[in-house]
């Protein structure tokens, strides 16, 4: 019996021992998105909310927190926009990291970290995330191709040109079919 109590204790030094051991790395997020028109607007003076309508699942909402840390931008320009513009009727799509808090409730109440003010004249595609050293996606779906067309600014609007593992917020039209898809976009806002 002594033994097998001694092997245990034995086996569990060396199982946390080698968690210590682990280095620390990075976390890298995956972003979810919500597309939907806003339903209702709460602003009490110290928080603002919008209760959002999924446009494809009229059964499926979800109410957004909009603090002053939440970016919020034009689809059609990609340029930083006030919350004021979010109105009954206004057409968003709210990104937010995998990991994030989501309150237990209907419907699911959450901050986001970026929304997409989207209009009927938008015609191209935005794709959040986290990139590499090789501009490719931390959800592996998007590669970009830099142009000198491409605009690459910060929320101010100031150039921007080291990418690699910063948070961005690609503005682009079209893409290959490929896996992932690859493109040349037409902006770039880093959001880190």
């Amino acid at each position: 019996m002594n033994k097998a109590i001694t092997m245990g204790l034995i086996g569990l030094l060396l199982f946390f021992g080698l968690q210590q051991s682990k280095p620390e790395t990075q976390e890298i997020f995956d972003y979810l998105y919500f597309p939907g028109t806003i339903t209702g607007v709460r602003d009490d003076g110290t928080s603002f909310a919008v209760l959002t309508q999924d446009r494809e699942n009229k059964d499926n909402s979800a109410v957004f927190f909009i603090s002053d840390d939440v970016v919020v931008l034009d689809g059609k320009t990609g340029s930083v926009i006030g919350r004021d513009t979010l109105s009954l009727g206004t057409h968003i799509t709210a990104y937010y990291p995998t990991n994030t808090v989501v309150a237990l409730s209907m419907p699911p109440q959450l901050t986001p970290e970026v929304v997409v003010v989207r209009s009927g004249q938008d015609t191209g595609f935005v794709h959040v995330a986290v990139f590499d050293d090789n501009l490719m996606s931390s959800d592996g779906q998007l590669q970009i191709d830099l142009s000198v067309e491409t605009s690459v600014t910060d929320l101010k609007g100031k150039p921007v040109t080291g990418l690699a593992g910063k948070r961005l917020v690609v503005f682009y039209t079209t893409s290959t079919k490929s896996i992932p898809a690859r493109t040349v976009p037409e902006r770039i806002i880093v959001f880190d």
